[in-house]
């Protein structure tokens, strides 16, 4: 189904089409070939993102005062799945896999 999006209606961009795979495989057989090269239809060149699922979103809403304090700080950090991040600070690799870690 089609969704047309204020980001989309901003920045003047086609509208998202939104796709429900039937068999896992297929997914992921067109993810990763979309990873090495565009998909074209039409001459117009096909942005396919991967979804993240709604629970692994509500989980990662609650480290969202971490994910801001770092990018103020110009730190880069790494989402882990399905909970938690992985960042670089001071030389040293910090995992933080828990919200009691945060």
């Amino acid at each position: 189904f089609r969704v047309y999006t204020r980001y989309a209606m901003r920045n003047k961009l086609p509208r998202e089409v939104h796709i429900r795979f039937t068999k896992k495989t297929i997914k992921t057989q067109i993810l990763q070939a979309t990873r090495d090269k565009t998909l074209k239809y039409k001459e117009k060149e096909i942005t396919t993102l991967k979804q993240i699922p709604r629970r692994i979103r509500d989980i990662r809403r609650e480290y969202s005062f971490l994910t801001k304090e770092l990018l103020k700080r110009g730190i880069n950090y790494r989402w882990l799945i399905p909970e938690g991040l992985l960042f670089t600070w001071q030389e040293q690799r910090h995992r933080i896999d828990t919200f009691d870690k945060a």
